[in-house]
């Protein structure tokens, strides 16, 4: 198999404190700040299942990133949070002793892997460990992270994105998808690119906060790396075979 057909499925944050609307517990549901009316990320939840059921069948290695707050990180502020400075109340909480907070930090139970390898908070010494059992055995992996920036957030990140596309031959596709759109799914993306990375978003599978109009944000992607729906993706790689 050539490098340029390799490919990583990247999902980014697809917990039940995301993903669940409010009504339904989740405490940090992803919709337009701005807009009262919008549905939020169970517009896309339909479209996330099914790419995460395609990435299952076609790529090389699926890797989910996830939040994984305890209340004295920076970005959890449970007084006065600000969304514009980069603050939230706390959601995610997989640090927590308390279950009913930790349960909001469990991937969403339509997608959650099976057996996955963890990639726990700073853990640089098992990064490449991990890169290589994922690949060999293709087992999904779980990327905890303390901030919005899964590079920043988790110090073995680096190590273990490179360890994989090194294993992958050096040039694999990573085809992003989650939320938010405008903060974590966009630093995933823009993380990737800035490291060389080739990078797919699929626009059909995220879901954003109104902190950065949509248009924008996929313009941004666009002048960088590629930006497909999941149909479009599938017929593209069904036409690579």
């Amino acid at each position: 198999m050539s490098d340029s057909s390799r490919l990583v499925g990247w999902v980014v944050d697809v917990q039940n404190d995301f993903m669940r609307p409010t009504s339904e517990g989740g405490r940090l549901y992803v919709s337009d700040l701005t807009d009262p009316t919008d549905a939020g990320a169970i517009n896309s939840q339909a479209t996330i299942e099914r790419a995460v059921t395609w990435m299952r069948a076609c790529c090389d290695v699926v890797v989910f990133t996830t939040d994984w707050h305890g209340p004295e990180d920076a970005e959890i502020d449970a007084v006065a949070p600000d969304p514009a400075a980069g603050t939230y109340p706390p959601h995610c909480m997989g640090r927590s002793d308390d279950p009913g907070l930790a349960e909001g930090a469990e991937i969403l139970e339509s997608v959650r892997p099976d057996d996955p390898l963890i990639l726990d908070l700073d853990a640089d010494a098992t990064a490449e460990r991990v890169a290589r059992l994922a690949v060999t055995a293709r087992r999904p992996v779980v990327i905890r992270k303390n901030r919005f920036d899964v590079f920043t957030g988790n110090s073995a990140t680096e190590a273990f994105v490179g360890a994989l596309a090194e294993r992958l031959g050096g040039n694999p596709r990573f085809v992003v998808i989650g939320v938010s759109r405008d903060v974590c799914v966009t630093k995933a993306v823009d993380g990737l690119l800035d490291r060389g990375y080739r990078t797919i978003a699929l626009r059909d599978a995220t879901w954003g906060l109104g902190l950065e109009a949509e248009a924008e944000t996929l313009d941004r992607w666009r002048q960088r790396g590629e930006v497909a729906t999941l149909d479009e993706l599938v017929g593209v790689i069904t036409d690579e075979a």
